[in-house]
């Protein structure tokens, strides 16, 4: 039967690197969530303005309609 030795500054080694893996993970997934929250806000953002854009554009044309008719008034 094979004794199988574990050096200290191995185990150390193994000990570092997986503590800096755990560690990237947890920063890594910190600034994913930063990112997913700016998104949706950024989404939320832009489709307001989007109805926004509709809204002012439905009330030009509103308007131009309105002057439209009130030039055939008048040239009647």
């Amino acid at each position: 039967m094979k004794k199988i030795e574990l050096h200290l500054d191995a185990l150390f080694t193994i000990i570092v690197v997986f503590v800096l893996a755990i560690s990237f993970l947890l920063f890594q997934r910190y600034q994913y969530s930063n990112v997913m929250q700016e998104n949706i806000d950024l989404t939320w953002e832009n489709e307001k303005l989007k109805v926004n854009l509709i809204w002012e554009i439905s009330l030009l044309d509103k308007c131009e309609n309105e002057k439209k008719s009130e030039k055939e008034i008048t040239v009647n």
